[in-house]
């Protein structure tokens, strides 16, 4: 995520917007975090908890964004989408190191 977060706002400051080649490491990107929400959900079943239940939140909310984001810049031109999904996905990348020091 954090490289999809620098790729997408150098994007925006090259004027490119989202290339395909972009828009399909976000879908990759997506896919990984659903992969890894399954991983979770595997895991509470199991058993396992985490150490904070604020960990359940960062498990939910990170899968929701880039199809949020998607929904949002539909309507936005390419080099604009571009800033938001690179914001998006550094938010991610940010989640993901707060979920990694809670768990």
């Amino acid at each position: 995520m954090l490289i999809l977060g620098i790729w997408g706002i150098a994007n925006f400051f090259r004027k490119v917007g989202v290339t395909p080649s972009y828009r399909g490491s976000l879908f990759i990107g997506e896919a990984l975090t659903i992969i890894q929400l399954i991983f979770g959900v595997i895991l509470v079943i199991d058993g396992y908890r985490p150490p904070d239940d604020l960990h359940y939140l960062y498990g939910v909310l990170v899968p929701m964004i880039i199809p949020f984001m998607y929904g949002y810049v539909r309507a936005q031109p390419k080099v604009r989408a571009a800033i938001f999904y690179g914001i998006a996905t550094l938010f991610i990348f940010g989640l993901a190191i707060r979920a990694i020091m809670t768990g």
